[in-house]
């Protein structure tokens, strides 16, 4: 077989598309392993407790010596928690 220059077909070079890459899937536990709503407003209460805690600790730092303890309970006691 002979080929003549310029007659031989040219195929088109190939180029592969990368691969998509996708994200993982993530799954839901079944509803009966899924938190209920009550123990959902518990979390947030007790974030709610420790940032209020938080907070008035700090104020109690920047209190004069001898009112440390006193502006924590002030504060403790303006945010609604009640003495034990």
């Amino acid at each position: 077989m002979l080929l003549v220059a310029g007659c031989a077909t040219q195929q088109a070079p190939v180029t592969q598309q990368p691969p998509v890459i996708q994200p993982p899937v993530i799954q839901q536990p079944p509803a009966s392993q899924q938190p209920s709503g009550p123990s959902d407003t518990k979390k947030e209460s007790d974030n709610e407790r420790f940032r209020d805690l938080y907070e008035c600790e700090r104020e109690a730092v920047f209190a004069e010596a001898g009112t440390k303890n006193q502006a924590f309970d002030n504060c403790i006691k303006a945010r609604g928690y009640k003495e034990k």
